[in-house]
């Protein structure tokens, strides 16, 4: 998990594509899932007053079950926070290390003690570069103001998971840049956002 941090100048622009294009994120990114990395997703995860514990999960299942040891990684989440994470807004809480085990060890792990799951508080602007493997849980935003965190996804080249992806406005594409058109080349190009196409970003939970 690496975290690092971006002022509010920073914040505006990510809204008119310049984090997407960082090069220290970019940068870390590519040094973990490769250089012809793919950006698979964007979305928010916002808790609200009434939100609850989820259960402890990874964001995906093991390449090779079989093979009884995890990989190098191959998809990554960067969250982007919006506003101030506190202990009452709905952190995530992060078992640190459990990206390189099972999942079945990790849970062993948190039962016994070994490991703990740690609340991850942030300031508006931090970012967090996450394995999706880790395991982790959001937990309840018991104040009155919703918490908003960008997610965006990264995978290798060659990772295709069918139940997330980023729809493209056909209208956008001149607007990006080649190295965007380059992240997002293996997502859906839509005519417009208003029609049918909700995100299916179902099966999150591993």
């Amino acid at each position: 998990m690496a975290q690092g941090r971006y002022n509010a100048q920073q914040i505006e622009a990510f809204t008119q594509q310049a984090l997407t294009e960082d090069e220290d994120l970019l940068a870390v990114v590519e040094g973990l899932v490769g250089k012809d990395a793919v950006m698979c997703q964007l979305a928010t995860d916002t808790p609200t007053l009434g939100s609850d514990y989820q259960d402890v999960h990874r964001d995906t299942p093991p390449l090779f079950p079989e093979w009884g040891r995890e990989t190098p990684p191959y998809q990554l989440a960067v969250n982007f926070l919006l506003v101030d994470v506190t202990l009452e807004n709905g952190p995530i809480e992060i078992a640190r290390g459990t990206h390189m085990m099972s999942k079945e060890e990790g849970l062993s792990r948190l039962a016994s003690g070994a490991v703990a799951l740690e609340p991850i508080t942030m300031r508006a602007g931090d970012v967090m570069i996450r394995d999706v493997r880790g395991l982790h849980r959001g937990t309840p935003n018991r104040t009155k103001t919703p918490r908003p965190m960008v997610v965006m996804g990264y995978s290798r080249r060659w990772l295709f998971r069918p139940e997330v992806s980023i729809r493209v406005p056909r209208a956008g594409l001149d607007t990006l840049s080649p190295r965007a058109r380059q992240l997002l080349r293996f997502n859906p190009i839509v005519e417009s956002l208003d029609a049918d196409g909700n995100e299916v970003y179902q099966s999150f939970a591993y």
